[in-house]
């Protein structure tokens, strides 16, 4: 009975042995799991952890997240081209008077302007139409080199200034002296029969458009006589 009571105690000693190793083992592993399962956690922690550290400081520099997208390049609109005219350039005479070539071109409403030679037969008519308009006034004759004459259309014109001649009595000195001795301008009809007629003269001091601020001279005449401004 001895020996079968020891070979229950060892029997049983074996079996306690064996359950009683056989649990830390279990528990070890248990632990083990345990903390690998930390040691990943704080892994993972600490890796968030510097990205977001390090994206941080990338926000801080450039103003955005590494997530943010560039903005698109954008254009300015283009302006269609425009043309510019170019700008009229008025030829203009380089002595400052117009002559025959620089007179402007008539309009189909005025009608056209020749400047002519004048005959003797035209002066000594002219000097007799100032004669009448000039009560007292006889002895006088044109002066020479400034006498024009011309035409547009159905009417003539002329203008010239007088000087005395040698027998001129004193009361036709005095009424050539100043504006009397001024370019005086006259017209005459085509119609026969038509005599020459004093228009106007020049005032003093004299305009210094000539004959082109007289109304009674057309402007292109005027312009083709260089604005009878031949005397000084």
């Amino acid at each position: 009975m001895t020996e079968d009571f020891e070979a229950i105690l060892q029997a049983g000693s074996q079996e306690l042995a064996t359950r009683t190793g056989a649990r830390p083992a279990a528990m070890v592993r248990a632990r083990g799991d345990v903390l690998r399962r930390r040691h990943r956690m704080a892994t993972a922690a600490l890796a968030v952890a510097l990205v977001a550290a390090v994206g941080g400081g990338a926000f801080a520099v450039t103003g955005r997240s590494s997530h943010d997208a560039l903005p698109e390049a954008v254009g300015s609109p283009t302006t269609a081209p425009t043309s510019t005219a170019p700008p009229t350039v008025t030829p203009t005479n380089p002595a400052g008077k117009p002559d025959g070539s620089a007179a402007p071109p008539p309009s189909p409403s005025s009608p056209a302007c020749r400047s002519l030679v004048v005959p003797q037969e035209v002066k000594d008519a002219v000097t007799l139409a100032y004669r009448r308009s000039q009560p007292g006034l006889v002895h006088i004759a044109p002066v020479k080199g400034t006498f024009y004459y011309g035409r547009c259309g159905g009417v003539f014109y002329a203008g010239t200034s007088f000087t005395p001649t040698a027998d001129a009595t004193e009361n036709e000195l005095v009424q050539l002296q100043d504006a009397g001795g001024a370019e005086k301008y006259f017209t005459k009809a085509e119609a026969e029969g038509s005599a020459w007629t004093f228009v106007d003269g020049d005032g003093l001091p004299r305009d210094p458009r000539g004959c082109a601020a007289i109304p009674e001279i057309p402007a292109r005449l005027a312009a083709l006589w260089g604005d009878c401004l031949g005397r000084p």
